[in-house]
C-alpha cells in the first residue's frame, strides 16, 4: 500500500474497525477484472489481513492471511492445513543482517529514490473520508505511475512497522516510500496503477467501518499449529 506526503494536519481519533477492499486487473481493451476481496480488521494492538485467495510469501510459503501482533512485535502467517508461520521482527531484523536480502542496503535505497511523488491539491469524498490525490512516477519511465487517493482521517497505530528498526533492515524501511504512511499518517484508499500511460490494476476501498473489535478477530484460531521461524528454516535445511 505504496506511498505517502509530508504534510501536517489535526490528528484523527485512532482507528478501530474493518476495511474492506477490492483489487481489480485490466486488460490493453481496459476490460475490468475482478482479483480479490480482502478484509482488514485493525485493533490499537493487532492488524489481520484476509482475503479469498492465497498468496506466496518468500517463494515458498503460500499464506492465506498474515495477522499482525503490534504487541508481540510478530507477524503470524496463516499457512493453510491448519498451520502458521510466526516471524518475528527481530527474525527479519537478524535474517537481513545475514543476507542483506540479496542485496546491499545502498542498492535499495537507490532502487527506492527512482521513485518521484507529488501532492497534486486535489481532493474528493471517498467513503465519507475526505482524500487527496497523489501521484507516484518511476522517473526512468515516465509511462509508470500510481495515482494514489489518500486520507489523514484514518489514524492507525502502526506500532513496530514505524518503530526504528536495526541494521540493514534499518537502511531499507526508512529509504521505503511507505515509511512515508508510518510517518505523515497518511492512509490509502485508492491505489491505481498504470503502465504505458494506461490503467493496469486497480486497489480500492469498498467498506470502511468503524467499531469495536473482538479480540477473538485478531488472534491465532484455535487448532492451529504455529511454527516459528527456526523450525521453518530448519525443516528447510532438511529438506
Amino acid at each position: 500500500m505504496l506511498l505517502v506526503a509530508c504534510f501536517t494536519q489535526p490528528a484523527a481519533a485512532q482507528f478501530e474497525g474493518q476495511i474492506t477492499y477490492e483489487s481489480y486487473n485490466y486488460s490493453e481493451q481496459q476490460t475490468e477484472e475482478q482479483q480479490d476481496e480482502f478484509t482488514l480488521t485493525i485493533t490499537p494492538d493487532r492488524m489481520m489481513l484476509s482475503g479469498n485467495n492465497s498468496y506466496n510469501f518468500m517463494e515458498s510459503i503460500d499464506t492465506e492471511g498474515l495477522l499482525v501482533r503490534l504487541d508481540n512485535e510478530d507477524f503470524v502467517f496463516m499457512t493453510g492445513k491448519n498451520q502458521a508461520l510466526k516471524i518475528s521482527k527481530s527474525d527479519i531484523t537478524s535474517l537481513m543482517n545475514m543476507f542483506d536480502n540479496g542485496e546491499s542496503p545502498s542498492d535499495v535505497a537507490e532502487e527506492v529514490d527512482e521513485i518521484n511523488y507529488k501532492k497534486t491539491g486535489e481532493t474528493t469524498d471517498i467513503l465519507g473520508y475526505k482524500c487527496e490525490k497523489f501521484i507516484f512516477r518511476d522517473e526512468d519511465n515516465e509511462d509508470e505511475y500510481a495515482i494514489v487517493w489518500m486520507t489523514k482521517e484514518i489514524n492507525v497505530n502502526w506500532g513496530m512497522l514505524a518503530d526504528p528498526w536495526s541494521g540493514s533492515a534499518e537502511d531499507i524501511v526508512s529509504n521505503f516510500p511507505t515509511n512515508l504512511v508510518f510517518k505523515e499518517k497518511y492512509f490509502p484508499v485508492r491505489v491505481e496503477s498504470y503502465e504505458d500511460g494506461q490503467l493496469d490494476s486497480k486497489l480500492e476501498a469498498k467498506t470502511i467501518s468503524e467499531k469495536e473489535i473482538s479480540s477473538r478477530m485478531v488472534e491465532v484460531p484455535s487448532g492451529i499449529s504455529v511454527m516459528t521461524f527456526q523450525e521453518y528454516l530448519f525443516n528447510q535445511m532438511e529438506n
